[in-house]
């Protein structure tokens, strides 16, 4: 079994009508993603991953 490092954790909010995860400064910076930018998620072997698209 693969062993998973825990980088950070965050808090799922609800503003309106979406819900909401903020990025910890963190995992903003490993990412590199600033405001304007476009993430993509995708699915991989029951997971969610997260990546910049460029």
């Amino acid at each position: 079994m693969e062993k998973k490092q825990l980088l950070e954790v965050a808090h799922v909010t609800i503003r309106g009508t979406s819900i909401r995860i903020t990025l910890p400064k963190k995992i903003v910076k490993i990412l590199d993603v600033e405001e304007g930018d476009i993430v993509g998620f995708y699915e991989e072997d029951g997971y969610i991953r997260l990546q910049k698209l460029k």
